[in-house]
């Protein structure tokens, strides 16, 4: 019964390392890099501009500051680096500003 039972926990932790490995092959690794203060600002005021074009878009009806506001909450989940964050929010930022009724 040990035998069975030992067995079963060494296949289990196997398929836990094996999903680890996997998931870290998708979204790279977590360094110390991964929470940096120059992504922290960036998630901060992106964010921040992304919520008050959502707001004034809900507010006012209108469609494209609010796409704009919801891609600008939304896109630092799927950048990596810090440039590519940045070049994102300032584009993202250009095009609600030229982007107007």
């Amino acid at each position: 019964m040990s035998d069975v039972f030992s067995e079963k926990a060494a296949s289990l932790a196997s398929d836990f390392g094996n999903i680890a490995t996997d998931q870290n092959m998708l979204f790279g690794s977590a360094g110390a890099s991964a929470f940096s203060l120059a992504k922290i600002i960036a998630w901060i005021i992106f964010g921040a501009v992304g919520f008050a074009a959502f707001v004034y878009g809900k507010k006012e009806r209108s469609f494209k500051p609010l796409v704009v506001g919801i891609a600008l909450m939304g896109y630092p989940y799927f950048v990596n680096g810090t440039f590519w964050l940045y070049a994102g929010g300032i584009g993202l930022c250009l095009v609600l500003y030229f982007w107007r009724d």
